[in-house]
C-alpha cells in the first residue's frame, strides 16, 4: 500500500473515510460513559500522532491481537472530536496487519538541531552566577550526557515526542522564562534559566529510542519517573561539586515542583513555593500545551 499525501496525519482537516497505514504506538481498553468497553490506540506516521478508537463486541480480542510498534492497515472514518474543536481522531472499523510498507513513512521527522544546540549553549554563556556556571559546565562537558540530552525525546506521546524533542522543549521553556524575566525584574534570572535548562534532565534516563527512532519508556522511567530521577541527578551533582546549599535546595525544589501543585496530580512532589518555581511550571506547561495544540491543528 502506498500512503497518499492526504492520508498523512498533518493533512487531516475534515470528516471523511480513510483507508491507510499507521504505526500503532499505544493501546488501552477504556469505557464509555455508559460503561461500554472500547480500545483506544495512538496512531503515528512521520507527520505526527492521532488518537483512534475502536468499538467491538470482541474488545479484549481486538486489544490482544494488536502489537505495539507495528504497522497496520486501518479502515475507518476521520472525525472531528469534539465537534467544533478543529481536532480530529479516527473511528476504526477494521484493522489488519500490514506486510508491505516503507518504515520511513512512520518515523517522526527529525528536526534540524544545529540552531537549537547553538541557542542552548549560548544561553549558558549569559549566566553570571559562578556556582551555576560550575554546575552546568560539569554536566554538559560530559560527552555522554551531552549526546543523550540533544537526542532524547521529551515524551512518548504528549508533546515533543521525537528524537531531539527534549532539546527543543527545553529551549522553548528557557525562552519563555527569559521573556518573563524582562517583565518581572525581581526574578533571579540565573537561577530560573538554570532550572529551565535542567528541569527535564531526568528524561535522558527515562526514554529509549530504537533504530527506527521509536520511543519507549524504559524500566527506570516507569519505576521512578523523570522528576525524581532529575532531582536526584542534580542533588548528587551539587553535592559532588560542593555547590552552595541554598542554591542546591532551590534547584532541586524547582525540578520537584515544575509540574505545578501536587493536587493537580501531574507528578510534582511539592508545590512551587518560590516565584522562580512558579514561573518554571507555567513556562513548561505553555511549551507542552501550545506545541500539542499546534500539532493537532
Amino acid at each position: 500500500m502506498v500512503k497518499k499525501e492526504a492520508d498523512y496525519i498533518n493533512q487531516f482537516n475534515q470528516t471523511r473515510d480513510i483507508i491507510s497505514q499507521f504505526l500503532i504506538t499505544t493501546k488501552e481498553i477504556k469505557k464509555t460513559k455508559n460503561n461500554k468497553p472500547y480500545v483506544e490506540f495512538t496512531l503515528q506516521d512521520k507527520t505526527g500522532t492521532i488518537k483512534a478508537r475502536m468499538f467491538s463486541n470482541n474488545c479484549k480480542k481486538r486489544f490482544d491481537n494488536v502489537t505495539i510498534n507495528q504497522v497496520y492497515n486501518i479502515v475507518g472514518k476521520i472525525q472531528e472530536f469534539p465537534t467544533g474543536s478543529n481536532k480530529y481522531n479516527i473511528l476504526i472499523d477494521d484493522i489488519r496487519t500490514s506486510k508491505k510498507y516503507d518504515m520511513d513513512d512512520f518515523k517522526r521527522s527529525a528536526v534540524k538541531l544545529d540552531k537549537h544546540i547553538e541557542y542552548f549553549f549560548n544561553v549558558q554563556k549569559e549566566i553570571k552566577n559562578k556556582e551555576l556556571i560550575k554546575l552546568l559546565s560539569s554536566i554538559f562537558t560530559d560527552d555522554v550526557t551531552r549526546e543523550k540530552f540533544v537526542s532524547a525525546p521529551a515524551a512518548k506521546i504528549h508533546h515533543h515526542n521525537y528524537k531531539g524533542g527534549l532539546l527543543v522543549h527545553t529551549n522553548e521553556v528557557i525562552s519563555i522564562c527569559l521573556n518573563l524575566c524582562q517583565i518581572y525584574e525581581k526574578l533571579d534570572k540565573d537561577l530560573l534559566v538554570t532550572a529551565a535548562i535542567l528541569h527535564d534532565i531526568g528524561k535522558i534516563e527515562t526514554y529509549d529510542l530504537d533504530e527506527n527512532n521509536l520511543i519507549s519508556i524504559n524500566r527506570k522511567g516507569k519505576m521512578m519517573d523523570h522528576i525524581y530521577i532529575g532531582a536526584k541527578m542534580i542533588e548528587q551533582q551539587c553535592e559532588r561539586l560542593d555547590i552552595n546549599e541554598e542554591v542546591k535546595t532551590k534547584l532541586v525544589h524547582m525540578i520537584l515542583s515544575h509540574h505545578g501543585n501536587k493536587e493537580l496530580g501531574w507528578g510534582s512532589t511539592v508545590d512551587p513555593l518560590i516565584p522562580e518555581a512558579l514561573v518554571l511550571h507555567h513556562a513548561d506547561d505553555i511549551s507542552a500545551k501550545i506545541t500539542k495544540s499546534l500539532d493537532n491543528q
